[in-house]
């Protein structure tokens, strides 16, 4: 079972206000699993102590969008493991593998050090479920996004819910997990792509109707530094909220 969580990335679209774009690191004894790889990666330029141990990366992607696969082009410069594998949804989402996905942004013109010269392996994500770090992991397709994305379920310790507008089948997914991380990316008073992104109350409904114990609030906005509006909205309908914004950590391990 992961032993903690921590956010890289909070944020969405662009880096902003101390947030880097989406990318998280669960971490369990020698064996870690990252979620999106957005410019929050280079965060482990900062702190390098978080793989510190860790022989096996598997990074999952949720979708293609650049801010969170960008993260990507630093892997060089930054040094992850020795053993390191992309997991992408090409084949489930789009009918094309994810290494011909990722083949062009990887390789000159746009990068000069391809996965390959790296000794990175580059998987699609199989339908049904999978298992690594200690956890079964298992997604749903998302369609409420301007490209299908996708949510990932890791046992009943996570469900990881980007890029989606509400949608209310989520909460079936994400159904007995302790800790929903659900986008965040307006207030109900001031909708901002109601159709390919969620509000606050929205994210804390669906956590509601999972019966999740904890909220936290992921892929935020950009657009001004001060999130309090959007904790206040959640926590009005979950109180137990937080936001996801970079070095957050949490533990993964029951109360």
């Amino acid at each position: 079972m992961p032993e903690t969580l921590t956010v890289l990335g909070g944020g969405g679209w662009f880096p902003a206000h101390e947030r880097q774009t989406a990318c998280a690191l669960l971490r369990n004894g020698s064996a870690a699993v990252m979620i999106d790889a957005g410019t929050g990666l280079g965060r482990l330029s900062e702190h390098p102590e978080l793989l510190a141990g860790v022989e096996r990366l598997d990074i999952l992607l949720t979708h293609f969008h650049l801010d969170h696969i960008v993260g990507l082009a630093y892997i060089p410069a930054i040094g992850v493991c020795e053993e390191t594998c992309v997991w992408g949804p090409g084949e489930r989402l789009y009918g094309s593998p994810t290494a011909v996905m990722l083949e062009r942004f990887t390789h000159e013109p746009y990068h000069p050090v391809p996965f390959e010269a790296q000794q990175i392996q580059v998987r699609d994500l199989p339908e049904g479920e999978l298992e690594l770090a200690g956890v079964r992991i298992t997604h749903r397709v998302q369609p409420r996004h301007s490209a299908p994305t996708l949510g990932l379920r890791f046992g009943d310790v996570l469900a990881w819910i980007t890029d989606t507008a509400y949608d209310p089948e989520t909460a079936a997914f994400a159904r007995g997990c302790a800790l929903l991380a659900h986008e965040c990316w307006w207030p109900s008073t001031r909708p901002r792509n109601p159709d390919i992104h969620s509000s606050a109350t929205q994210a804390a409904q669906v956590a509601r109707d999972a019966e999740a114990e904890r909220l936290l609030l992921i892929h935020l906005p950009p657009f001004q530094e001060s999130l309090r509006p959007l904790l206040v909205e959640a926590q009005a309908t979950l109180p137990d909220t937080q936001l996801g914004v970079d070095h957050s950590e949490l533990s993964m391990q029951p109360a």
